[in-house]
């Protein structure tokens, strides 16, 4: 099977549809050409016979009856003539004669048959097609059609009154030469007219089809470099219609993309400084016990004990981090008092906020919040939270927390002291291994990867964490959670 491009769908749909409304057109007009062309004719024909109408009610005037008339038909012909020829337009058998306009009268000029092949002969012979009928619909003279049709008769009247009718035989189609051969040039014509109507089609199928296809088959490469691995790619996109916004989309997600490859790469270099960090100090401290360099005591395997800790810890927080990533920590969710759980952590800090000199202060709404969330993953965002401020403010500071409910959502605030961060720092606040230290020394300790879980628990919870400069000269985090409704 013949699989099409896009540009050979789109040419031959729209060829398609505009060859078949040019064709219905041309067959419908070739089929009417003919029709309206008689009924033409036929009207022309019935304007003539009206010139006939006063000729014969002045005749019926000056006799009171048709029966002399019905004896005579070469007189009735030759009113009828004298009446066409004061028609300008009316035409003449070749050969014919146009007589003079002398003798009108009564009897009027003397009328030849088509023998003779003189005298005056309108359009395919319609005065040997002309009738008169008595006001009864009886024949007077003429040769009257079977199948004539009353309401197109002519009446003639006299002093108000209906004398007779006046009608004529209708031609069945087109009889002279001259008119089948016009017939015969406007439906060529037409032919000619579609034939290039075709042409002009398929020239404009294919430019709107090139037109549409080009902007489509930019947004296909430039998808196709995002699978390559290419992020650096961007399409001029022109317009603002549904393809068009396509291609932005395809544009704003390489950039997306070229941001998490560089988030990567910065994670693998940062993941492998923070692994090598401990691992050479115990590589070194157990090599020196080795050579005798330094004694095998406590204090250098306390030394050794606290590096495994921390890369321990590191570890933990790494696994713990691919967890909450993926989706498959199981959170179990339940009605909680947010209030009650963040009293309880934060009386769990005071010991280590009073070892720094640190004041920790909670506003507590005085009333219960209840949301809808997960215990034991809910403890250790309020556990990280509180543990990144108690570790990184300065020695005499203050952490404050606060709670409250905004609309249905609960808020959770916790603001402290110096040091503080710049906009842009708090925007990658909670990157994985992202540190405000620019050294990234490690004497703070931490793996930098609690805030990230944070993120990651806040918002498989339905909420959402932010961080900005505080009002207090540190960091404001807050945290939303939606209320157990």
């Amino acid at each position: 099977m013949i699989k099409l491009k896009l540009i050979h769908k789109l040419l031959v749909a729209m060829f398609a549809c505009a060859a078949l409304v040019l064709v219905l057109n041309a067959l419908v007009m070739r089929a009417s050409i003919g029709r309206g062309f008689v009924d033409f004719l036929h009207q022309q024909e019935r304007s003539q016979v009206e010139l006939v109408v006063p000729v014969m009610a002045d005749w019926y005037a000056g006799h009171d009856s048709w029966d002399e008339l019905s004896r005579n038909p070469r007189e009735f012909y030759g009113l009828v003539v004298n009446a066409l020829l004061q028609d300008p337009e009316a035409r003449f058998e070749p050969g014919a004669q146009r007589p003079n306009n002398q003798g009108r009268g009564r009897r009027g000029p003397g009328f030849q048959g088509a023998k003779g092949g003189q005298g005056p002969v309108a359009r395919n012979g319609l005065p040997q097609r002309i009738f008169l009928l008595d006001a009864d619909f009886n024949r007077v003279i003429g040769d009257v059609p079977p199948d004539y049709q009353k309401d197109r008769l002519l009446a003639i009247s006299n002093d108000g009154a209906n004398i007779g009718w006046l009608g004529f035989a209708m031609n069945r189609g087109i009889v002279l030469p001259a008119e089948r051969a016009f017939i015969t040039q406007l439906r060529n014509n037409l032919l000619i007219g579609l034939g290039l109507g075709l042409a002009v089609a398929a020239v404009l199928a294919w430019v709107l089809a090139r037109n549409l296809s080009r902007p489509v088959n930019q947004v296909a490469t430039g998808i196709r470099a995002l699978a390559a691995g290419d992020y650096t790619q961007r399409m001029q996109n022109r317009g603002g219609d549904e393809i068009a916004r396509l291609g932005d989309d395809v544009n704003r997600l390489s950039m997306v993309l070229a941001e998490h490859e560089t988030a990567r790469k910065r994670w693998m270099s940062d993941m492998a400084h923070e692994l090598r960090t401990p691992l050479a100090i115990i590589s070194g401290e157990l090599e020196a016990m080795s050579d005798g360099v330094r004694p095998m005591d406590k204090e250098q395997l306390d030394s050794v004990r606290h590096e495994v800790n921390h890369l321990a810890v590191l570890v933990n927080d790494l696994h713990s981090l691919t967890l909450t990533d993926s989706g498959a920590l199981a959170y179990r969710m339940q009605a909680l008092d947010l209030d009650a759980m963040v009293q309880l952590s934060v009386d769990s800090f005071q010991g280590q906020a009073a070892a720094k000199q640190l004041v920790l202060v909670y506003a507590s709404p005085g009333q219960a919040i209840r949301i809808n969330a997960d215990e034991q993953r809910l403890s250790q965002l309020l556990r990280n939270l509180l543990d990144n401020s108690v570790r990184y403010t300065d020695a005499g500071g203050k952490i404050s927390i606060m709670l409250k409910k905004d609309g249905q959502q609960a808020e959770l605030t916790i603001s402290d002291s110096a040091p503080g961060a710049s906009p842009d720092e708090c925007r990658h606040l909670f990157d994985r291994l992202y540190r405000l230290e620019g050294s990234r020394n490690r004497n703070s300790g931490g793996s930098g990867l609690g805030l990230a879980i944070c993120r990651n628990i806040v918002e498989a919870h339905g909420g959402k964490i932010t961080a900005q400069p505080g009002p207090e000269g540190g960091l404001l985090v807050t945290a939303t959670l939606p209320l157990d409704t």
